[in-house]
């Protein structure tokens, strides 16, 4: 069975694939992971045409990045990123149905549009997270306690992290307009956000 979570950044995902890991016995992967295993096969300008944010993205200066780019303007990069790799994700997807291996994939670059000609495929669970309320997602984001995060652990700005709100609100609304669109189950995990991965968790294992 291949597990597919898709969503928007902070949404759960990588706890949800790490829970369902653990509980199934099967490897996960992330789309980042997958993406640098694709980058290197473009070159110069090709490669910034394909992968914006290589440009975009500093974490030794994000206060200037949430400045400089607006919510839409990263939701953009990362939808062109996806575009890029999903030829390689979607060869692997493929490689896994035709040997019958179990694999959880999760990843923003998991977009609905592309994952939808998996709908109603027997050998294949999909589900998505989400976040949509703008105040919740930053009050989430102070609370934070991840030991390892490219945001807090790069700025105690609020002003910043006021701006990863927005910018997180605006990457939530597009996946629920997708997931709706093409008859997703989407999970919004602003509130009682364990009891939400839980739930998920039993989505797709069912």
């Amino acid at each position: 069975m291949l597990y597919l979570i898709g969503g928007s950044p902070r949404g759960g995902k990588t706890i949800l694939s790490r829970k369902l890991s653990k509980a199934l016995n099967v490897p996960y992967v992330s789309t980042d992971n997958l993406r640098l295993v694709v980058l290197p096969y473009f070159k110069g300008k090709d490669k910034d045409k394909n992968f914006p944010f290589i440009k975009m993205f500093d974490s030794a200066a994000i206060d200037k990045f949430f400045q400089l780019y607006t919510g839409q303007e990263m939701l953009k990069a990362d939808l062109r990123e996806a575009r890029s790799i999903w030829p390689g994700m979607e060869s692997f997807i493929e490689h896994l149905l035709v040997c019958k291996m179990d694999y959880i994939i999760e990843g923003i670059h998991l977009l609905p549009n592309f994952v939808k000609k998996y709908k109603g495929n027997e050998n294949v669970n999909i589900a998505f997270l989400t976040k949509i309320d703008e105040e919740k997602i930053y009050k989430g984001l102070l609370q934070h306690k991840n030991n390892s995060d490219w945001l807090m652990d790069n700025t105690k700005n609020k002003e910043t992290i006021l701006l990863a709100a927005k910018s997180l609100y605006d990457y939530g609304k597009f996946f629920l307009k997708e997931t709706e669109k093409y008859g997703f189950k989407c999970f919004n995990t602003e509130d009682n956000f364990l009891d939400k991965i839980q739930k998920a968790s039993d989505y797709l294992r069912n």
